[in-house]
C-alpha cells in the first residue's frame, strides 16, 4: 500500500539530518578561518562527530525506507520522475560516501578517530599523510557539492509547492497542504 505522505520517522530523520549536514557544513567553514590550537581541535572533533551522525542515519534512514510502506511517486512526467529518482540517488551516496571520505582522510593524516567518543577506531590502513591530505581536499570539495545538490534538493521542493503547487513538499513538512489537498482545489 503507498502513502501520500512520509511517515513521522522518516520526516523526523530527514531534518534531523538536513540540519547535521548545515551544521557540519558551517563548523568545517569557521574552521577553516580559525589559527591553531584548541578551539579548532574542538571544532574538528565536533565536525567528525556530526559527520558520524550523518553516517549512521543516513544509513538507518535507507533501512527504514526498505522496509516502510512506499510513499506515491512525484507527480510529473517521466523525465521529472527519473530525475527527482536520480537526486536522491546522488543524496544518499553523499550523504554515505562524504563521512567515509573524511574518516579516511583523518586516518591517512594520522588523527585519531573515536566514534561518538566512545570507542576508538581504527585505521585501516597506515598513515599516508600525502593520501591522507588529497582525500581532505576530496572531502571538502565534495562538501561544498553536498551543499550544492542540497540546495537543488530543496530548490526544486519549493517549485514543486508553489509553483506546480503539487503539494510535495507538504509530503515532508506536516503544517504544509499536502498533494490531497491540491487536488480538491
Amino acid at each position: 500500500m503507498t502513502r501520500i505522505h512520509h511517515d513521522p520517522f522518516t520526516r523526523a530523520v530527514h531534518w534531523v539530518i538536513a540540519l547535521a549536514v548545515a551544521a557540519a557544513y558551517a563548523v568545517a567553514v569557521v574552521r577553516e578561518d580559525l589559527p591553531k590550537g584548541d578551539f579548532r581541535s574542538f571544532l574538528l572533533g565536533l565536525h567528525m562527530w556530526i559527520g558520524m551522525t550523518v553516517l549512521a542515519l543516513s544509513i538507518v534512514r535507507l533501512v527504514w525506507r526498505s522496509a516502510a510502506p512506499a510513499v506515491e511517486p512525484v507527480p510529473g512526467t517521466p523525465t521529472i520522475r527519473l530525475l527527482a529518482k536520480a537526486a536522491h540517488v546522488a543524496l544518499y551516496a553523499a550523504l554515505l560516501l562524504l563521512p567515509v571520505v573524511g574518516l579516511l582522510a583523518a586516518w591517512g593524516k594520522g588523527r585519531s578517530v573515536t566514534l561518538f567518543g566512545l570507542m576508538p577506531l581504527l585505521p585501516p590502513f597506515p598513515i599516508d599523510k600525502d593520501l591522507g591530505g588529497r582525500l581532505e581536499d576530496l572531502h571538502g570539495l565534495a562538501g561544498h557539492a553536498v551543499m550544492i545538490l542540497a540546495g537543488l534538493h530543496a530548490a526544486a521542493a519549493i517549485v514543486h509547492q508553489w509553483v506546480l503547487k503539487d503539494g510535495t513538499l507538504g509530503r515532508m513538512l506536516p503544517f504544509l497542504a499536502g498533494p490531497e489537498s491540491r487536488a480538491a482545489e
